[in-house]
C-alpha cells in the first residue's frame, strides 16, 4: 500500500523511460521478473552515482542495497524497501527506479542533495519475488512471522 501510493505520487511529477511502448508510459518502471529488475535497480543506482551492496542468498538470489551519501558526518537516513512480500515487489521495484531516475536525471531533487542520506533495499526477500509467493524459501512470511522476546535473546 505505501509502495503503491508513493508511486502515485511520483507518476504525476515523473517522466517515464523514453523507450516506453505502454499507455500509460510510466508502467515501464515496473519489470515482469525479479532478474530484469535486479538488473535494472543496479544499473539505475550506478546511474545516480549510488554505491552498490550485495546480499547473495543464493547464486542467482541477492538482495542488493544502493547507498546515495549525503554532504554531512552524520545524515538523516530515508530508507525505502522493496519485495519484504515478493509477490508485491514489483511496485516497490518500480518506486525505486522511478526516484533512481529522478535523481540521477535532477540531482538537485536528491535528498542527498538535501543533506540526507538514502538508503534503497531491493528485493528484501528474493526468492518470493522470484517465484511469486509471499514467503521466503525457508516459508517464513518476513512481514508476519516473527520470534518472541524471549526466542530472540
Amino acid at each position: 500500500v505505501v509502495a503503491a501510493a508513493a508511486f502515485a505520487v511520483l507518476y504525476t511529477t515523473l517522466e517515464a523511460p523514453a523507450s516506453c511502448p505502454h499507455d500509460p508510459p510510466e508502467s515501464c518502471f515496473f519489470s515482469e521478473a525479479y532478474a530484469p529488475a535486479r538488473a535494472r535497480f543496479r544499473e539505475a543506482a550506478a546511474l545516480a552515482g549510488a554505491t552498490l551492496h550485495q546480499l547473495n542468498i543464493t547464486a542467482d538470489l541477492t538482495i542488493d542495497v544502493a547507498v546515495i551519501p549525503a554532504n554531512a558526518a552524520t545524515p538523516p537516513t530515508l530508507v525505502h524497501m522493496s519485495g519484504t512480500h515478493g509477490v508485491e515487489a514489483h511496485a516497490g521495484s518500480a518506486v525505486q527506479l522511478a526516484l533512481l531516475k529522478r535523481w540521477a536525471d535532477a540531482p538537485a531533487d536528491a535528498p542527498s542533495s538535501r543533506g540526507v542520506r538514502v538508503v534503497l533495499v531491493h528485493a528484501v526477500n528474493p526468492h518470493g519475488f522470484h517465484c511469486g509467493r509471499r514467503w521466503n524459501e525457508q516459508g517464513v512470511d518476513l512481514n508476519r512471522n516473527l520470534l518472541s522476546e524471549r526466542e530472540f535473546a
